[in-house]
């Protein structure tokens, strides 16, 4: 079993002017093109730091704002049919190859996104059945997307939590290279966003 994102990520989470206020820079935007393109790297550090990455690891263990992604597995077995992020917007498709090779597309009448707590499961109708793949380890494969729907909607916890990744990150820029994120800052990320992880309660 495997996922892959197709597209989506490393979103900005928050803008240019929103971290300029931060940092209390009063240089408006173009003025200044090489603090611009300073900022930018920061932001885009701070974003990435928070998000899942391309493999689905790291962050807050969900994508932030919508990402399609695919997961592949052997058969219609729970583990695949369990999402593996919290906040699934929809599932796009349920596909499998056949025992004849051809692809097939399993109809969304038979199936529903289902609540697992903070995760989401794909639960099979009363009265369906699931159709008999091929025996291969790549034979059923679910294509959905998950996060928030835009970056408006991301909550404001996690864009403050954005906001202080963004001072560390332009103050010093190797930090997560050559220094890690210091104990106090990292605390006070996991203050601002502890309630959003999947883990969560």
């Amino acid at each position: 079993m495997w996922l892959e994102r197709l597209s989506g990520g490393n979103a900005p989470l928050i803008t240019l002017a929103d971290a300029k206020d931060k940092l209390r820079i009063i240089a408006p935007e173009g003025e200044d093109p090489e603090l611009d393109a300073e900022l930018t790297r920061a932001i885009a550090a701070a974003s990435a730091h928070l998000d899942v990455d391309a493999d689905g690891f790291g962050g807050l263990g969900f994508p932030l704002v919508a990402q399609q992604w695919l997961r592949r597995g052997e058969g219609f077995s729970a583990d695949l049919l369990r999402l593996p992020f919290a906040r699934i917007l929809s599932v796009e498709a349920l596909r499998y190859r056949a025992e004849d090779g051809n692809i097939a597309v399993v109809p969304p009448q038979d199936y529903v996104l289902a609540g697992q707590g903070r995760l989401r499961r794909i639960a099979l109708l009363p009265g369906r059945s699931w159709p008999v793949p091929a025996d291969r380890p790549d034979a059923v494969e679910v294509a959905f997307t998950a996060g928030f729907e835009t970056v408006a909607a991301v909550p404001e916890d996690i864009k403050a939590a954005a906001r202080e990744l963004v001072v560390l990150y332009y103050d010093h820029p190797l930090a997560d290279a050559a220094l890690g994120i210091p104990r106090q800052v990292q605390e006070g990320i996991d203050r601002l966003t502890r309630r959003y992880r999947a883990f969560a309660a």
